[in-house]
């Protein structure tokens, strides 16, 4: 029995390093243990699995102007492991904040550092999610998304809100997150660096602390210019794109950025992109976009226009651009189930099998959104997955080029056609 178990083991990390070889290009190895922090497990085919979070909750704080001070924003879990303080991030005084937590019901406290020592501790709750006296419950479930949470903070509140146990947090153990839909940065910003990317793929944790998923601007918002909107893929960030962002157009276009771990759940990412990118199109208006995706980026959009209404009232995206996008999932990835181990939430979402895949790929893009499917000849990644029939149907020209599945984003004759693209559908 021992030895079947090991024959197993060493069976699973064969198929989890070929299928992060084959979309990520990391060592299996790397993956830090930190970033599985479920209340419990769940069974797949007899065998008990270790799960993830899994579920966001969105919102903001705001504090008087009298409290300028950072707020500790501590998610309370009421269930299973009730009193274990893991899941917390440090805000500004008035911030938007995104909570990546696993499945479970919790309260939402903000703590302020009133006596200037460097710890939160319980006596120095400055607001809570609900009534003062009667904090509001929030239930998480998997691949579920809260949203429009606000969370009143203030001195005043000391002393009529009773936090459930004591505690005495370091701030410098709280990890601060200063990101916000719309931020403008540059594209060499230290938060956009390949090793975040990669480690919103292997630490989505990590990553949500710092950063949330957020759209990031080059520029500041400008009416007359077009949105075109650009999506990574797994280990990604917006400096996978600077061959396109170098050279694009910029008295027409404006560049904007989805950077988001790439190892939650993909119906997940898809939630808080449509979310993020219905915020700004209440604020500006915006009435033509194009989106451009490369690998796994695919996915994430595609799920973002098939399953939200783009077609009616929403109806201004008009130009969706694809480029080495694995339609058809991995059958690594729907093997590598089937045994204990640490399974990324990405990961059951992209096998083959996957309820994910079957739901995006059968569902049709809207008909008044222009699709461009783009793929590589020489990419041993995608492979024939890049031409899914269910993708193909959709696209109004489907183009392949001499490049690999990372080349296809800085190959000049891929550039000039999407840049011609753009200039037949907007101009």
């Amino acid at each position: 029995m021992n030895r079947l178990k090991g024959y197993l083991s060493i069976i699973f990390f064969a198929l989890a390093f070929c299928l992060t070889a084959f979309i990520a290009g990391c060592s299996y190895l790397s993956m830090s243990r930190e970033d599985n922090t479920a209340t419990r497990s769940y069974f797949y085919g007899g065998e008990q699995n270790l799960t993830y979070n899994c579920a966001v909750i969105k919102g903001k704080v705001i504090s008087p102007d009298v409290v300028k001070k950072p707020n500790l924003l501590i998610a309370y879990p009421l269930t299973s492991n009730e009193g274990e303080l893991n899941d917390y991030i440090l805000l500004n005084s008035t911030s938007p904040f995104m909570l990546y937590l696993s499945e479970g019901k919790y309260h939402l406290y903000t703590l302020t550092d009133f006596n200037n020592d460097g710890f939160y501790t319980e006596d120095e709750v400055s607001g809570v999610y609900g009534s003062l006296s009667s904090p509001r419950e929030i239930t998480l479930r998997k691949e579920g998304l809260i949203k429009d949470v606000v969370i009143y903070a203030a001195q005043k509140n000391s002393d009529k809100i009773v936090f459930p146990r004591q505690i005495s947090i370091d701030e410098k153990q709280a990890r601060n997150q200063l990101t916000y839909s719309g931020q403008v940065s540059k594209i060499y910003d230290e938060k956009f660096s390949l090793q975040n990317g990669s480690a919103g793929w292997w630490n989505p944790t990590a990553f949500m602390k710092a950063f949330g998923a957020r759209i990031y601007f080059m520029e500041e918002y400008d009416p007359k210019k077009i949105p075109v909107l650009f999506v990574h893929g797994a280990e990604g960030s917006p400096q996978n794109w600077v061959y396109f962002l170098m050279r694009l157009d910029r008295s027409r276009y404006q560049q904007w950025f989805f950077y988001y771990p790439a190892g939650i759940h993909l119906s997940l990412s898809s939630q808080l992109l449509y979310d993020e990118l219905m915020e700004l199109h209440a604020k500006h208006g915006f009435k033509n976009m194009c989106i451009v995706a490369h690998s796994l980026g695919g996915l994430v959009t595609r799920s973002l226009l098939t399953t939200y209404k783009f077609d009616k009232q929403n109806n201004f995206i008009k130009v969706y651009i694809t480029l080495a996008t694995p339609w058809s999932g991995f059958e690594m990835a729907d093997a590598s189930q089937k045994y204990q181990h640490k399974s990324l939430p990405s990961w059951m979402d992209i096998g083959a099998q996957s309820v994910f895949i079957r739901r995006t790929m059968n569902a049709k893009l809207p008909r008044n959104i222009r699709y461009y499917l783009f793929y590589g000849k020489n990419d041993m990644v995608c492979e024939g997955r890049a031409l899914d029939d269910r993708a193909v149907s959709d696209a109004k020209e489907t183009l392949g080029f001499d490049c690999d599945h990372n080349s296809i984003l800085s190959d000049r004759h891929i550039f000039r056609k999407f840049k011609d693209i753009l200039q037949k559908e907007f101009y």
